[in-house]
Formats: C-alpha cells, sequence, structure tokens
C-alpha cells in the first residue's frame, strides 16, 4: 500500500489522481477543525463515493431520515459506516438496487460540496483496493454539476463559517430571535424548533433536520449574526474518553440548554461537568464529587439559588468552592444577596459563554486538567 500526504487545494489534488487513474482513498482535513474529515473513493479515475470521516449518524439522519421515517426504517443507535449501512439496507430487501445508487450518489454529491469548498490543507492518499459492493463509477464534472452553486457558497462562507458539523452558540439571544421575527415566511413552528435546537447547542446537520431544512440554507441565514459576533460557531466534538480522573464542575440548574452550555464549554477544556437539576440534590453530589467549582442558577423554581447557596456553604465539605451564581440581571441588589449568600462571584446568563471563560481564568486556571 502506498500513501501520499502532501499539502494541496482539495479540488486541484482530486483532479491530478483522477488524470493518473488512481485507486485508492483521499481523505483531506479540515484547516480550522482537524477532526472534521471529508473522503472521496476512487476506482481507476472514477468516483466511488464520498463522504465524511466523523458524524456518519448526523448525515444520515440529514440525507436518509425523511426516507427512513416515510417507510418505517428503524436507525441503529449507531453508524460507524454509512457505506455499509445503506448497502444492508438494500441486502435486506429494504430499498431497491436503483434506489441504492440513488441514495449514495447524493450522500457523494453532498461529501463533495464540502470537501471541495475546503481551500488548501492536507491531503493523505492511499492506494487501496475499491470498495467492496461497489454500486456507482461518476466522473467528477457531472457529478458536481448541479451542486457547483453550493460550493461556491460554502467557499463564500468560510473561514466564518467551515463545517456542517459546527454548533452554534448564540451570545445575543435576542438579536436572533430578532433575526428570526423578520424571517416572515418562517413558520412559528419552524422558529421554536430552530430555537430548542439552538439552545441543546445541536450542529448545522442537527437544526437542518429538526427544521426540514437544508445545512447550506441555515448557515446562510447565520453568517451576518456569525459576522457580527451574535453567533459564535463552536468546532465539531465527538470526544468519548474515561473522565473518572477529570477535575469536575457541578452545575445546578433546571434548564438543559444552559447545562448543554456549560458542558461544552468546561467539558472540551478538560472539565468533568456534572449536571443537577434537582437542587435537592446538589449537597450529596458535592460531597461524593469533591468539585473545584459550583455553578448554581439563582433563579429556580423549587429553591432560590442564594438561598441553596449560603446552605451549601454549611457544609464543611464545601465551605471553601468557589460557588458562582447565575443570574439573569448583575445589579446592585443582586450582588448584595450574592454576598450575604457567600457566594464567590456571579454571572450573567445573557453572556453566559464569556462570563464561562471569565471564570475558568479566575478560579479554575490553577486546576490540573487532562487534555480530551
Amino acid at each position: 500500500m502506498t500513501a501520499v500526504i502532501t499539502r494541496q487545494i482539495p479540488g486541484q489534488f482530486l483532479q491530478t489522481l483522477i488524470k493518473e487513474k488512481a485507486t485508492g482513498r483521499l481523505t483531506v482535513s479540515n484547516p480550522l477543525d482537524e477532526l472534521v474529515t471529508w473522503q472521496v473513493y476512487l476506482g481507476k479515475g472514477k468516483i466511488n463515493f464520498a463522504n465524511s470521516g466523523v458524524g456518519g449518524m448526523q448525515r444520515v439522519r440529514y440525507l436518509l431520515g425523511n426516507y427512513l421515517n416515510e417507510n418505517k426504517i428503524s436507525l441503529p443507535s449507531q453508524i460507524s459506516d454509512d457505506y455499509k449501512y445503506i448497502c444492508d439496507l438494500w441486502k435486506q430487501e429494504l430499498i431497491s438496487f436503483q434506489q441504492t445508487r440513488s441514495i449514495l450518489t447524493q450522500f457523494t454529491q453532498e461529501a463533495l460540496v464540502h470537501f471541495l469548498s475546503i481551500p488548501m490543507t492536507q491531503c493523505h492518499f492511499e492506494q487501496e483496493d475499491s470498495i467492496k459492493d461497489l454500486f456507482l463509477n461518476l466522473e467528477l464534472a457531472k457529478t458536481t454539476q448541479s451542486v457547483e452553486h453550493k460550493i461556491r457558497y460554502w467557499g463564500e462562507l468560510y473561514p466564518q463559517i467551515n463545517s456542517p458539523f459546527q454548533r452554534p452558540l448564540v451570545e445575543d439571544w435576542q438579536e436572533v430571535k430578532t433575526m428570526l421575527n423578520l424571517s416572515y415566511r418562517r413558520s412559528e413552528q419552524w422558529c421554536e424548533h430552530l430555537l430548542e435546537g439552538l439552545g441543546n447547542l445541536s450542529c448545522l446537520y442537527e437544526l437542518a433536520r429538526k427544521t426540514n431544512s437544508s445545512v447550506l440554507e441555515l448557515a446562510l441565514l447565520f453568517y451576518p449574526r456569525v459576522k457580527s459576533g451574535e453567533i459564535k460557531m463552536l468546532p465539531y466534538q465527538e470526544i468519548s474518553v474515561d473522565d473518572a480522573n477529570f477535575p469536575v464542575v457541578i452545575s445546578v440548574n433546571n434548564r438543559p440548554s444552559v447545562q448543554k452550555i456549560v458542558r461544552e464549554i468546561l467539558g472540551q477544556r478538560g472539565f468533568k461537568v456534572v449536571c443537577i437539576d434537582d437542587p435537592c440534590h446538589a449537597l450529596a453530589a458535592a460531597i461524593s464529587h469533591n468539585p473545584q467549582l459550583i455553578l448554581i442558577d439563582a433563579e429556580m423554581p423549587e429553591i432560590s439559588g442564594y438561598e441553596l447557596c449560603r446552605l451549601l456553604r454549611k457544609s464543611s465539605a464545601v465551605r471553601e468552592t468557589p460557588i458562582i451564581l447565575l443570574n439573569q440581571n448583575d445589579g446592585v441588589m443582586e450582588q448584595i444577596q450574592g454576598r450575604l449568600a457567600k457566594a464567590s462571584g456571579q454571572i450573567n446568563k445573557q453572556f453566559l459563554s464569556q462570563e464561562l471563560l471569565q471564570v475558568r481564568k479566575n478560579y479554575l486556571d490553577s486546576v490540573p486538567v487532562l487534555c480530551p
């Protein structure tokens, strides 16, 4: 097996391999997020298939979800190989030969859009046998002719939005809601689904599936807000590590969207985030996990965050542990209440991501972490 590693524009290198009638797999990485890779499988200079190296489940749900639902075909819990999954549907006679070709072509076209919109990056070509159960033998020009406009759009969105695997993090919810109100063609239900997905830090593929939209449509919608800073695009993450030895942050909050942001911001920086939605369990969690930091929502329905902070301070287990209150407002009254509750500090929920980064710097910089 011969391997070639070079730094080139993916589209140009692919053309070279096609002219040489190469057989093998070409993999390119996203220069702004090296976890995201795209792959093109060649057979004697023809395209046999193209896909992503990560996030197979998200792509299958996005590209095939409606069809599977309509035909009552259930998805497995994990898909490690989308090509094999689609071929297995054919072998089980759930889809016809022609449907299999059509679906694989759709997957290939969508992957080529993102492959060809990447600028100069690392390209890795491995000579290997053609893929098993061959259905496609496509010419590049004919395959991409109908999606050339999408390749151009994604190239223009780069670098602000560089992958459909990115997760939009809303920095200014009011501006985003205003944006949706101005989108008069959107239904109220569509807006609700989008806001729910944004609150859960879903990636663009997941948001598109949830709203029955295209990833390009959403990327174009978000682009002005990304440039102005009201939306921040987080990189793709697919981390599966043993976090038993990670330093712990406890987050007491009854809002899943807030918990998701806390996990994303602190989790990707080497901390294990323990989410507690019932404040009654906060003390037990603090005693068992020995946290380096506790985050508490000041405005929970069951008990005031200030009162919970006072109760926790009575325990020797967390008497010296930094406790930060999350508040909708950070006025004088809130500051006084926080000091009386013996909180270490407060952050404004409207600027949660930025405030969390500052909290991490102020209270956790000295804590040794394991890099995921």
